[in-house]
């Protein structure tokens, strides 16, 4: 669906090297897998210098072949904001999915480590296996409310689902976990519809959808991180 943005200011978000083609992610080239929806040139992403006890990743392997970024993460709940989700479906004679999940926080990768060594999480009736992952992800530098959950309010002719999903996929790669939509309600400046995003990470998803929005339809929209599922 092609639709006009009605931006109030002449700004551009550039659309991420993934979506325009640009990308350095190829397993083997630089050691992330092919279905990474980040950004692999950031430091947090590379691994690099990141102390093993500092490591926020974990591989579960064992999982369901057609596992979603729903199902996965409706399991972790109660241990903490995730700041990125990847699952890598069945390959060659492997006939299991394996995911990679990154916290904001060591303790939280710490509880959900335990979790399912101590198999307490079930999926598909399958108890997953877990390791600390090799391509290790720092606490690294973010905001203190950031998360893969983002809040958008604002003009009706732009927050809804058909023009932000355009929008979304025309600037970055995404999956989304779930999107409610709360409806519209009138205000004395006039009606604002309201909706809630639970992408699958925050960085290069939600942290870009943010981006995206407050340069391209400032004026027109409102923004704001919420609270991860994951954490309560």
């Amino acid at each position: 669906m092609d639709l006009t943005i009605p931006t109030m200011e002449h700004r551009y978000f550039q659309p991420s090297e993934q979506l325009i083609g640009n990308s350095r992610v190829q397993r083997g080239a630089d050691g992330l897998n092919s279905n990474y929806r980040g950004d692999p040139n950031l430091h947090t992403n590379t691994g690099a210098g990141v102390p093993e006890d500092k490591n926020t990743s974990l591989w579960i392997s064992g999982l369901p072949a057609a596992i979603t970024v729903t199902e996965l993460l409706a399991a972790i709940t109660k241990t903490g904001r995730v700041r990125s989700t990847v699952i890598n479906p069945p390959a060659g004679t492997i006939p299991t999915a394996a995911a990679t999940i990154s916290f904001f926080k060591r303790s939280d990768a710490e509880v959900l480590y335990r979790n399912i060594q101590q198999g307490r999480i079930i999926l598909g009736g399958r108890f997953p296996r877990v390791r600390w992952n090799r391509n290790r992800v720092g606490e690294g530098q973010a905001p203190s409310d950031a998360s893969r959950v983002l809040y958008i309010a604002g003009d009706p002719q732009v927050a809804n689902l058909d023009f932000l999903d355009s929008f979304f996929s025309k600037k970055f790669v995404y999956e989304i976990d779930k999107i409610i939509d709360y409806g519209t309600i009138e205000l004395e400046g006039g009606p604002v519809s309201r909706l809630e995003y639970r992408f699958g990470s925050w960085r290069c998803q939600a942290s870009s959808a943010r981006q995206a929005l407050m340069c391209e339809l400032s004026g027109f929209i409102w923004t704001a991180y919420g609270e991860d599922p994951c954490e309560v």
